[in-house]
């Protein structure tokens, strides 16, 4: 078997262990801005909101609407909520409100965004 093994999109297990140390530097960075206050839609959350929706582009393409729509289903899905929030206590709603104002502010209106 001397060939290295790849899974999705060409990656093999080197690759699969950078992208979970990279979603784990990601949830730690979410979890320290929501716990020292950074406000949905500033620069600061836009940014991490943006790596947050890069991360899912290692799975599948994410669009704003789409990245809402997830959004909305780590605050309202129990097991999603409790995921994000043992990280950092009221970290699920966070990351909803920071997606939202993110998709806002580039011309995406949350409570109208679909899977597209």
């Amino acid at each position: 078997m001397g060939a290295v093994r790849r899974t999705r999109r060409g990656h093999g297990p080197e690759d699969w262990q950078r992208i979970a140390d990279d979603i784990a530097t990601l949830e730690n960075d979410l979890a320290a801005a929501e716990r020292t206050g950074v406000e949905p839609g500033s620069a600061e959350a836009n940014a991490l909101a943006e790596r947050h929706r890069a991360s899912i582009a290692v799975y599948f393409d994410c669009t704003l609407s789409m990245h809402v729509c997830l959004g909305r289903k780590y605050a309202a899905d129990p097991g999603f909520a409790a995921y994000y929030d043992a990280i950092e206590p009221g970290l699920a709603g966070w990351l909803r409100d920071i997606i939202d104002a993110n998709a806002r502010d580039q011309g995406i209106d949350p409570d109208s965004a679909t899977w597209t």
